[in-house]
Protein backbone atom coordinates (compact mmCIF):
# COMPACT_ATOMS: atom_id res chain seq x y z
CA UNK A 1 0.00 0.00 0.00
CA UNK A 2 1.50 3.57 -0.99
CA UNK A 3 0.37 6.10 1.25
CA UNK A 4 0.03 9.89 -0.38
CA UNK A 5 1.60 12.68 0.95
CA UNK A 6 -1.30 14.34 1.74
CA UNK A 7 -2.21 14.63 5.38
CA UNK A 8 -6.15 13.81 4.72
CA UNK A 9 -4.90 10.89 3.03
CA UNK A 10 -2.61 9.58 5.42
CA UNK A 11 -5.68 10.38 7.85
CA UNK A 12 -7.61 8.57 6.31
CA UNK A 13 -5.49 5.78 5.91
CA UNK A 14 -4.86 5.75 9.75
CA UNK A 15 -8.24 5.70 10.24
CA UNK A 16 -9.19 2.43 8.24
CA UNK A 17 -6.75 0.80 10.01
CA UNK A 18 -8.42 1.67 13.29
CA UNK A 19 -11.70 0.02 11.56
CA UNK A 20 -9.81 -3.19 10.68
CA UNK A 21 -9.13 -3.25 14.30
CA UNK A 22 -12.59 -2.87 15.06
CA UNK A 23 -13.66 -5.28 12.05
CA UNK A 24 -11.24 -8.20 13.29
CA UNK A 25 -11.94 -7.72 17.01
CA UNK A 26 -15.90 -8.56 15.83
CA UNK A 27 -15.05 -11.12 14.11
CA UNK A 28 -13.41 -12.91 16.86
CA UNK A 29 -16.59 -12.72 18.50
CA UNK A 30 -17.38 -15.73 16.23
CA UNK A 31 -16.07 -18.03 18.35
CA UNK A 32 -18.02 -20.58 19.79
CA UNK A 33 -20.79 -18.74 18.00
CA UNK A 34 -20.72 -19.89 14.50
CA UNK A 35 -24.66 -20.05 13.83
CA UNK A 36 -24.84 -16.37 14.50
CA UNK A 37 -24.80 -14.38 11.80
CA UNK A 38 -22.72 -10.60 11.28
CA UNK A 39 -25.14 -7.60 10.13
CA UNK A 40 -21.83 -6.72 8.01
CA UNK A 41 -23.76 -4.08 6.50
CA UNK A 42 -25.59 -2.33 9.44
CA UNK A 43 -21.98 -2.45 11.11
CA UNK A 44 -20.47 -0.56 8.28
CA UNK A 45 -23.13 2.14 8.99
CA UNK A 46 -21.84 2.77 12.07
CA UNK A 47 -18.27 2.40 11.32
CA UNK A 48 -19.24 5.03 8.29
CA UNK A 49 -17.97 2.76 5.74
CA UNK A 50 -19.05 3.95 2.16
CA UNK A 51 -19.87 1.19 -0.40
CA UNK A 52 -16.24 0.78 -2.19
CA UNK A 53 -15.31 0.52 1.00
CA UNK A 54 -17.15 -2.11 2.07
CA UNK A 55 -16.47 -4.07 -0.59
CA UNK A 56 -12.76 -3.56 -0.91
CA UNK A 57 -11.96 -4.54 3.02
CA UNK A 58 -14.41 -7.71 2.30
CA UNK A 59 -12.49 -8.68 -0.45
CA UNK A 60 -9.48 -8.12 1.54
CA UNK A 61 -10.69 -10.21 4.42
CA UNK A 62 -11.71 -13.57 2.09
CA UNK A 63 -8.18 -12.75 0.28
CA UNK A 64 -6.57 -13.22 3.91
CA UNK A 65 -8.51 -16.14 4.46
CA UNK A 66 -7.41 -18.13 1.31
CA UNK A 67 -3.54 -17.20 1.54
CA UNK A 68 -4.12 -18.53 4.81
CA UNK A 69 -5.67 -21.98 3.97
CA UNK A 70 -3.42 -22.17 0.75
CA UNK A 71 0.26 -21.08 0.56
CA UNK A 72 0.80 -20.03 4.60
CA UNK A 73 -1.78 -23.04 6.16
CA UNK A 74 1.92 -24.55 7.33
CA UNK A 75 3.42 -21.43 8.41
CA UNK A 76 2.93 -18.64 10.48
CA UNK A 77 4.22 -14.88 10.03
CA UNK A 78 6.63 -13.70 12.21
CA UNK A 79 7.74 -10.25 12.58
CA UNK A 80 11.59 -9.32 12.68
CA UNK A 81 13.99 -6.81 13.08
CA UNK A 82 17.38 -6.48 10.63
CA UNK A 83 19.78 -3.33 11.00
CA UNK A 84 16.37 -1.34 12.01
CA UNK A 85 14.82 -3.16 8.71
CA UNK A 86 11.24 -4.43 9.52
CA UNK A 87 10.66 -8.42 7.86
CA UNK A 88 8.09 -10.78 7.60
CA UNK A 89 9.20 -14.15 7.96
CA UNK A 90 8.05 -17.64 7.67
CA UNK A 91 8.04 -19.93 10.58
CA UNK A 92 6.71 -24.03 10.01
CA UNK A 93 4.00 -24.68 12.32
CA UNK A 94 4.85 -27.55 14.98
CA UNK A 95 2.06 -30.15 15.67
CA UNK A 96 1.32 -30.17 18.54
CA UNK A 97 1.33 -34.18 20.00
CA UNK A 98 -0.52 -34.80 23.52
CA UNK A 99 1.57 -37.15 25.66
CA UNK A 100 -0.27 -39.89 26.42
CA UNK A 101 -0.42 -40.94 30.59
CA UNK A 102 0.63 -44.53 29.11
CA UNK A 103 3.07 -45.48 26.68
CA UNK A 104 4.39 -49.00 25.91
CA UNK A 105 7.42 -49.37 24.40
CA UNK A 106 8.76 -52.83 22.94
CA UNK A 107 12.61 -53.57 24.54
CA UNK A 108 13.96 -53.28 20.65
CA UNK A 109 12.36 -49.98 20.52
CA UNK A 110 13.79 -48.58 24.01
CA UNK A 111 17.05 -50.04 22.55
CA UNK A 112 16.88 -47.74 19.50
CA UNK A 113 15.56 -44.75 21.31
CA UNK A 114 18.38 -45.22 23.70
CA UNK A 115 21.37 -45.44 20.72
CA UNK A 116 19.71 -42.06 19.29
CA UNK A 117 19.62 -40.19 22.01
CA UNK A 118 23.33 -41.15 22.79
CA UNK A 119 23.78 -40.13 19.21
CA UNK A 120 22.14 -36.85 18.93
CA UNK A 121 23.89 -35.93 22.23
CA UNK A 122 27.83 -36.69 21.96
CA UNK A 123 27.88 -36.94 18.10
CA UNK A 124 25.66 -35.18 16.42
CA UNK A 125 26.19 -32.35 19.21
CA UNK A 126 22.39 -31.43 19.04
CA UNK A 127 22.21 -31.36 15.39
CA UNK A 128 18.07 -33.02 13.93
CA UNK A 129 18.25 -35.75 11.43
CA UNK A 130 18.02 -35.78 8.30
CA UNK A 131 14.87 -38.59 7.76
CA UNK A 132 14.34 -37.40 3.85
CA UNK A 133 17.51 -38.88 3.29
CA UNK A 134 18.15 -42.70 2.25
CA UNK A 135 20.74 -43.07 4.80
CA UNK A 136 22.02 -45.10 7.83
CA UNK A 137 19.89 -47.99 10.02
CA UNK A 138 19.93 -45.22 12.88
CA UNK A 139 17.88 -42.73 10.38
CA UNK A 140 15.48 -45.41 9.74
CA UNK A 141 15.12 -45.78 13.39
CA UNK A 142 14.32 -42.56 13.74
CA UNK A 143 11.67 -42.46 11.26
CA UNK A 144 10.07 -45.71 12.95
CA UNK A 145 9.95 -44.17 15.88
CA UNK A 146 8.39 -40.81 14.83
CA UNK A 147 5.31 -42.82 13.73
CA UNK A 148 4.95 -44.69 16.69
CA UNK A 149 5.92 -42.22 19.42
CA UNK A 150 5.45 -38.60 17.37
CA UNK A 151 5.33 -36.77 21.00
CA UNK A 152 9.05 -37.59 21.45
CA UNK A 153 9.70 -35.73 17.95
CA UNK A 154 9.90 -33.02 16.69
CA UNK A 155 10.21 -31.85 13.03
CA UNK A 156 11.82 -28.08 12.86
CA UNK A 157 11.97 -25.16 10.32
CA UNK A 158 14.93 -26.44 8.50
CA UNK A 159 13.10 -29.84 7.68
CA UNK A 160 15.25 -31.80 10.61
CA UNK A 161 13.46 -33.77 12.92
CA UNK A 162 14.75 -33.49 16.66
CA UNK A 163 13.91 -34.93 20.32
CA UNK A 164 11.13 -33.25 21.90
CA UNK A 165 11.35 -31.93 25.23
CA UNK A 166 9.70 -35.14 26.39
CA UNK A 167 12.08 -37.31 24.12
CA UNK A 168 15.04 -35.84 25.79
CA UNK A 169 13.74 -36.34 29.13
CA UNK A 170 13.07 -40.15 28.33
CA UNK A 171 16.40 -40.39 26.78
CA UNK A 172 18.57 -38.99 29.31
CA UNK A 173 17.26 -41.52 31.55
CA UNK A 174 17.49 -44.19 29.32
CA UNK A 175 21.15 -43.52 29.57
CA UNK A 176 21.66 -43.15 32.65
CA UNK A 177 20.15 -46.57 33.60
CA UNK A 178 22.05 -48.36 30.98
CA UNK A 179 25.62 -46.66 32.35
CA UNK A 180 24.42 -48.11 35.89
CA UNK A 181 22.88 -51.38 34.22
CA UNK A 182 19.64 -51.25 35.46
CA UNK A 183 16.90 -53.24 34.23
CA UNK A 184 13.65 -50.96 33.00
CA UNK A 185 10.49 -52.43 33.55
CA UNK A 186 8.78 -48.91 34.30
CA UNK A 187 9.40 -45.05 33.75
CA UNK A 188 7.57 -42.15 35.15
CA UNK A 189 7.81 -39.11 33.16
CA UNK A 190 6.17 -36.33 35.04
CA UNK A 191 2.05 -37.85 34.82
CA UNK A 192 3.06 -40.40 31.90
CA UNK A 193 4.38 -43.95 32.64
CA UNK A 194 6.60 -45.70 30.33
CA UNK A 195 5.83 -49.78 30.52
CA UNK A 196 8.97 -51.38 28.91
CA UNK A 197 7.28 -54.47 27.30
CA UNK A 198 10.01 -57.55 27.28
CA UNK A 199 8.36 -59.37 25.05
CA UNK A 200 9.09 -58.15 20.91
Amino acid sequence: MVLHSSSDSVLRNRNLLQVLHQILDVLSKFAKNYNKRLNFSKFASYLKLNPSEVEEIIFLLLDFQELYETTLNKYSLKKRINNNQVYLVTEKIQKLNSIPLKIRMSQSHINQFNDIIYFFKHVKRGKGFDVQTNGTDLLKNVKELCDFYPYCFQEQQNGLVYPSKFGLKLGELLLSYKKSNKNIKKIDIEETQIVVDSCE
